[in-house]
């Protein structure tokens, strides 16, 4: 009588891990707080990421408090440039 039960009980563990495989996110977000050399947030600031694996330039920029969230990128190497007139790059 147990056999059946515990039969069960693993085919169902082995199913639901394997539909968590599948549902994996196949990108990723970045996401920070622009400051400048003393600390202070930085709102405004045209945050730029680049990937080898996407055309174009995602932009975001950052809100009052400085915070910026860029679209999803695939997985890999991404470049950042902020850029905000009267700074550096």
């Amino acid at each position: 009588m147990l056999r059946p039960l515990r039969f069960a009980l693993i085919a169902f563990v082995l199913i639901a891990a394997g539909s968590a495989v599948f549902a994996q996110e196949q990108a990723g977000a970045i996401q920070g707080i622009a400051r400048d050399t003393s600390g202070a947030v930085m709102p405004g600031v045209t945050i730029e990421a680049r990937s080898p694996s996407v055309v174009g330039v995602n932009t975001t920029v950052t809100d009052a408090k400085g915070e910026y969230r860029c679209p999803p990128l695939p997985p890999g190497l991404s470049e950042l440039t902020a850029t905000l007139a009267g700074f550096g790059t």
